[in-house]
């Protein structure tokens, strides 16, 4: 190498170094600016953070909790203590606890679901054609196939033949009633 070149690899070292401190020093006047900014940030991150846990941490407790207290309550029906935490940690979870240790299924309820069941099978068992209506009219009734079968079949005992063949038309074909409903319309030919 000869001393030119040698000249100007050493500029051309000194320039990048003078470009990384030059840099560098830009990188500590803005942290030295945004010095409490920049750890109120990381500090609300980390307490984010912590809170995130704790509250996930808690709710999985809760959880457990009710967990074991709904499964003692099922095995022990009147055992007040666990029925008290039940109702403290999770309502839902008791009135279903309460709904099922009940004898008398006709309780009212506060979940949607079991008192939708619940109105089920009491027009089931009274043959009650506008509760089963009703029931039909809610689009976000689950059982709503099984009612139209049933409404179908009360129908057909009370000899209202053309209703019935009318209401096993709306049964869905790719419902689980399905079969069952064929089977009722084959019936229902004959009349």
């Amino acid at each position: 190498m000869s001393l030119k070149e040698n000249v100007s690899f050493i500029k051309e070292e000194i320039s990048t170094q003078e470009k990384f401190f030059e840099n560098f020093f830009k990188i500590e006047k803005l942290y030295k600016k945004y010095k409490i900014a920049l750890f109120g940030v990381l500090a609300l991150g980390i307490g984010l953070f912590i809170v995130t846990s704790l509250n996930s941490y808690l709710n999985d407790q809760n959880t457990i909790k009710a967990n074991r207290a709904y499964s003692k309550v099922l095995q022990t029906p009147t055992d007040k203590v666990n029925l008290a935490i039940l109702k403290d940690s999770n309502q839902k979870l008791f009135e279903i606890a309460s709904y099922q240790t009940s004898t008398d299924k006709t309780a009212n309820n506060n979940i949607v679901f079991i008192k939708e069941i619940t109105l089920y099978n009491k027009a089931i068992k009274e043959n009650d054609i506008k509760g089963l209506n009703a029931l039909i009219l809610n689009p976000d009734f689950v059982l709503k196939d099984f009612a139209l079968f049933n409404k179908a079949l009360i129908l057909s005992d009370k000899g209202d033949y053309l209703t019935a063949k009318e209401t096993l038309k709306i049964i869905s074909e790719k419902s689980q009633v399905t079969p069952l409903a064929d089977m009722l319309r084959h019936y229902l030919l004959t009349k």
